[in-house]
């Protein structure tokens, strides 16, 4: 019975000893690494990190991201690539254009359809018409540098954020 009273003052007292006189710290933050893969990039491992980092000897610690393989977001709504072609077009950044779809529509080299677009002052959309998913019709007004306005409508097919086709003819 001695031996069994004794144990159970061992275990009783044995949480108190790791207790110790000096207070306690508080417990460091985990420190916590953020990634931002692309979905069509495979995902890759992250290195485990070495433990936490006591918050009073170090920074704050930002998470760090990975930028996207493309300068903006994969755009997946119809109506948004068409919108996005020609605002690059008015913005003279006939290479984002060209990317976007520009190479699938233009029937042309790249140095022919930039220099198609020499005169084009700004681009505006007018009406723009979903019909599903992957097709919009669009009427645009092309400002010229001497002040003229052209107006086209045309029919635009998109597939995975990018224009694959396209019937576009002059209005006026």
């Amino acid at each position: 019975m001695r031996r069994i009273v004794s144990a159970v003052a061992l275990l009783a007292v044995l949480p108190l000893a790791a207790c110790s006189a000096k207070p306690a710290s508080p417990a460091a933050p985990a420190v916590t690494v953020t990634r931002t893969v692309p979905a069509s990039v495979p995902p890759t491992s992250t290195p485990p990190t070495a433990g936490p980092t006591p918050t009073s000897a170090a920074p704050t610690t930002v998470p760090k991201t990975v930028p996207p393989a493309t300068p903006r977001p994969h755009l997946t709504n119809a109506s948004a690539v068409v919108s996005q072609y020609y605002q690059d077009i008015t913005d003279h950044d006939y290479a984002a254009a060209w990317a976007l779809g520009g190479s699938h529509i233009a029937g042309t080299t790249y140095d022919r359809w930039v220099a198609g677009f020499a005169t084009t002052q700004n681009i505006t959309l007018g009406t723009i018409s979903a019909f599903g998913a992957s097709r919009v019709h669009a009427v645009l007004y092309a400002t010229q540098t001497d002040g003229t306005l052209k107006t086209y409508a045309g029919d635009y097919t998109v597939a995975d954020g990018i224009l694959v086709g396209a019937s576009i003819h002059q209005t006026s």
